[in-house]
């Protein structure tokens, strides 16, 4: 019984405070703006947030999500660095392969920005010399035709596989399959372009070019140059439940020994994993969230200062209005009540319609900038629940201050 008795109350309290958002509407409506782009701000940044994360985690996903990358650069700690460049050979990716426990493949790479051209049309991308293993290891698939085979590599063919980005901007809807390019002045054939990956802010994964790792040692000028089997990436892939992170100790181990590595040096490459990767994204993305929702929520506080300034006039408004209710019963607790209500419905709309908004720049951000900012249910209703919350803590002095007037002199007030 006491149940419904309060049910009945609140429901009382919310249909009069309709009835007085409806009396002073321009007011209610300017007083919901603050709110409104408070919550828009907020919702916009956490979803801006979300999709970063989702950005990147699929990024590392696309790499292969149990890898090892290897750099053939110094190590960075406490500021000190060791000066020379590191070597990183296909001899080191041998001994990883035989020595370290757990390995399922080897992806050794060249690097190098090179210029595709046909028949006036051309693109300046990165070529990059690897095995045939690079499919398996780094997650990447064909759309149409074949991968880079090993009769490839040990021909040296002059063979290339497109990523999405370079065969679209050269044969736009076309078939690529089978045609002739120039790179570096001397032709190659189309053999395959690869599934698209997207992009990651605003980096195109799709924008290279595959050939053999032999060719690209003996047609390219790539990074790595200082011997006859320089690599300058070294990408491992391990088996299913290989722990990563004694999997990276065992790779330092092995180059450390091959290099003469004294104890206590700083070696001469970087190994990271990509559950290190994903560690570290989650971690800036996470920081660049928060920055982006604090940023947010000075919007949202100063719609709840507006609330209570709102509030406070409405309690200055209507004190004939609250003596008459004492006089006629009302206790101090339903006067509180009433403009609590009359507080957390106002911000509640002004929550509604930002979120309306936020979903609706949402989609159009996603289409315009080609990133994600998903808005989830669970945003949603806590989008809701925080608007009432504002309206509840700003609304609290408004409503207390209500409650204390005295009926007598509220029935004298002008």
């Amino acid at each position: 019984m006491n149940l419904t008795r309060t049910f009945a109350s609140w429901g009382l309290n919310i249909a009069i405070a309709l009835v007085a958002l409806r009396t002073n509407l321009m007011r209610s409506i300017l007083t919901t703006l603050g709110v409104m782009i408070g919550v828009l701000a907020v919702i916009l940044a956490v979803a801006v947030g979300d999709g970063a994360k989702a950005s990147v985690m699929d990024s590392i996903n696309s790499l292969g999500s149990n890898m090892a990358i290897i750099f053939p650069q110094p190590e960075n700690r406490g500021g000190r660095r060791v000066v020379d460049r590191g070597r990183l050979t296909e001899r080191d990716a041998a001994a990883i392969q035989r020595l370290v426990p757990g390995v399922s493949g080897m992806a050794p790479q060249l690097r190098s920005t090179v210029q595709i051209v046909i028949q006036g049309r051309n693109s300046t991308t990165t070529a990059v010399g690897i095995t045939s293993e690079y499919g398996q290891v780094a997650n990447t698939e064909i759309d149409t035709g074949r991968f880079i085979a090993d009769a490839d590599v040990r021909t040296a063919a002059r063979v290339v596989v497109l990523g999405p980005s370079v065969a679209t901007k050269l044969f736009g809807s076309f078939d690529p399959l089978g045609q002739s390019v120039r790179i570096a002045r001397v032709p190659f054939t189309i053999i395959g372009v690869l599934e698209s990956k997207g992009s990651t802010f605003g980096t195109d994964n799709d924008d290279l070019a595959l050939v053999p790792l032999t060719t690209a040692r003996q047609r390219f000028s790539t990074v790595a140059g200082q011997g006859p089997d320089d690599l300058a990436v070294l990408f491992v892939g391990f088996d299913d439940g290989v722990d990563l992170a004694d999997g990276k100790k065992a790779i330092i181990r092995v180059l450390r020994a091959r290099n003469n590595v004294p104890k206590g040096e700083i070696s001469p490459f970087t190994v990271n994993t990509t559950e290190e990767f994903m560690k570290q994204s989650g971690t800036v993305t996470a920081v660049f969230q928060g920055v982006l929702v604090a940023i947010a929520s000075i919007s949202l506080l100063v719609g709840g200062i507006g609330i209570m300034n709102i509030m406070l006039v409405s309690v200055t408004e209507r004190t004939r209005e609250i003596g008459l209710r004492m006089a006629l019963g009302a206790k101090r607790s339903d006067i509180r009540n009433q403009f609590l209500v009359e507080a957390a419905v106002l911000c509640v709309i002004g929550g509604m319609i930002g979120l309306l908004l936020a979903k609706i720049l949402a989609r159009v951000f996603e289409k315009v900038a080609d990133f994600p900012a998903p808005i989830g249910a669970g945003t949603v209703v806590g989008a809701i629940l925080f608007s009432a919350f504002i309206g509840l803590a700003f609304g609290s002095y408004p409503a207390i201050r209500a409650s204390r007037l005295s009926p007598i002199e509220a029935l004298r007030s002008e």
